[in-house]
């Protein structure tokens, strides 16, 4: 009898033992299914803020592409024409209401003031852009910046040309303006080159300058981002692109940014 009640309490502990391993073994179940789940679901809320705040990036950036491209538009028809049409009455009053040497004087005036609207206006929003696409718009703007700062700006491209889209070339664009105004105006650069290298599934884009270089580590760039260099719109619409940027030293002085721009099959 004794040895029967041993055997009974002997199982009553094996299948007591098993139950509760069996219930922890669910509990661990459980808690990690429960944190699988946790840990998409947060994932999942990252990857929406995320396509919420390129969404929203985006909307900002096409918006004030438009607001560009209108007054682009005002100034090189509306004032542009009435600059024109002072000139042309100037030429008229000669010798009633003004002296020659005045009216040459006014019209370089009003010459010099036509240029640089056309200037503005051309920055603002090339009509090269949507007329001809990004290579000739960086052509003319390096010839643009050649001729008005006596510094050279090459352009030089690599490999057969693959096409963008629209959106694509006006981040572009937009990412080489903001570096070679930041090297000109900034870094006192003496030259700068940018280069399209063109491969079957990448653009690779680099800009090189000669000039005063910035601080590379985390603390130098803050520092940079807050003295308004750009560096963020830069970096906003390098996102937007879905592309890699990289910054580096260049040898003996300046500046070297890399960017490297994923292309579709289809392009």
């Amino acid at each position: 009898m004794a040895e029967s009640s041993n055997h009974e309490v002997a199982l009553i502990f094996v299948i007591g033992t098993a139950g509760m391993l069996l219930m922890a073994f669910a509990i661990i179940l459980f808690v990690s299914y429960y944190q699988k789940r946790m840990i998409q679901e947060q994932l999942k809320r990252q990857t929406l803020e995320v396509d919420y705040q390129k969404k929203m990036l985006l909307a900002a950036l096409e918006s004030q592409e438009g607001e560009r491209k209108r007054v682009s538009k005002d100034l090189h028809d509306d004032v542009g024409m009435m600059l024109m049409t002072v000139r042309t009455q100037i030429n008229s009053v000669i010798g009633k209401t003004l002296s020659a040497e005045l009216a040459t004087e006014i019209r370089n005036v009003v010459d010099e003031t036509h240029e640089s609207v056309r200037r503005i206006s051309w920055d603002l929003m090339p009509s090269t852009l949507e007329r001809f696409g990004l290579e000739q718009t960086v052509k003319e703007m390096c010839e643009r910046l050649s001729g008005k700062n006596s510094i050279p700006v090459d352009f030089i491209e690599d490999g057969p040309p693959r096409s963008l889209n629209m959106n694509q070339q006006t981040l572009l664009y937009r990412i080489i303006q903001e570096s070679v105004s930041n090297a000109l105006r900034h870094a006192n650069a003496q030259r700068i080159q940018i280069r399209f290298q063109w491969d079957e599934s990448h653009l690779n884009l680099s800009i090189v300058d000669d000039g005063n270089g910035f601080d590379f580590s985390q603390e130098g760039r803050k520092l940079k981002l807050r003295n308004g260099l750009g560096l963020i719109n830069l970096e906003n619409r390098v996102t937007l692109l879905g592309a890699q940027l990289h910054y580096e030293g260049n040898n003996p002085s300046g500046t070297l940014i890399k960017l490297k721009l994923p292309l579709s099959h289809h392009g």
